[in-house]
């Protein structure tokens, strides 16, 4: 398991707080390379744990339909919490939601706190067998996207 957190141009992935926290930096543009390759580092910070995922977006450019695809494969999270600060972040993520089948659950807010409150009342159990991917390899078929 990185100790570190793992950071790249486009953003940065911590365990932090019992989450693992994404945070993709303003401006970026997630294309699907992207995406898999941030999502790979998160799935690195579960070290075969099922973790809940903390995404913040504030500022994003927007995202490809193909990196849409890679965030709701079966990852090894619990749950997702995505965090933005605008009305803009709002219609991405709700865009992203309505386009793409989740395995685990997942919830756009507008405050950090309520985010967290959110991911900490979840009950680990409760989730699909589906999402308990290896936390090293990228989840199956995801290389056919």
């Amino acid at each position: 398991m990185p100790e570190v957190p793992q950071e790249d141009r486009i953003g940065k992935v911590e365990l932090r707080e019992g989450f693992v926290h994404l945070c993709w930096s303003p401006g970026a543009w997630i294309d699907e390379d992207a995406a898999r390759a941030m999502m790979i580092q998160a799935s690195e910070f579960c070290a075969g744990r099922r973790l809940p995922l903390l995404v913040e977006m504030a500022g994003l450019k927007g995202l490809d339909h193909r990196a849409g695809a890679i965030f709701a494969a079966e990852w090894s999270f619990t749950r997702t919490a995505i965090v933005g600060s605008s009305p803009v972040d709002e219609i991405i993520a709700t865009f992203y939601m309505a386009r793409h089948h989740r395995v685990y659950p997942t919830q756009f807010f507008f405050s950090l706190s309520d985010a967290r409150v959110w991911l900490q009342e979840h009950d680990p159990a409760d989730c699909s067998e589906a999402a308990q991917a290896h936390p090293n390899q990228a989840p199956a078929g995801i290389e056919d996207l």
